[in-house]
């Protein structure tokens, strides 16, 4: 047995799709979680990239706040080698072919 959470909209769905099949709801979502076919949200490649992404924010934020402290002068070239980072990783993204 399996408990599964949804909206009304989605019961009445599969209500409605069921009977018009000829089955009751729950053997017909049996039926179509066999046939169905799931794709990830996102590769782990891509996944990868997020993380990279985020830590690169995270380092942009920090200098950010470095800068507010000592100057922003001093932190010019740290800035903007991170800031060709974030523009490589986010052309890779953008250049991602599904």
């Amino acid at each position: 047995m399996m408990m599964v959470r949804m909206t009304s909209t989605e019961r009445l769905l599969i209500e409605s799709k069921s009977k018009a099949a000829g089955m009751k709801p729950s053997e017909w979502c049996r039926k179509a979680a066999k046939v169905a076919k799931v794709i990830a949200r996102f590769s782990p490649e891509e996944m990868s990239w997020f993380r990279t992404l985020s830590g690169l924010a995270n380092n942009l934020n920090q200098l950010t706040h470095q800068a507010h402290v000592s100057g922003l002068f001093s932190l010019g070239i740290k800035c903007r080698t991170l800031l060709v980072q974030i523009e490589s990783l986010l052309t890779k993204i953008s250049n991602y072919d599904r």
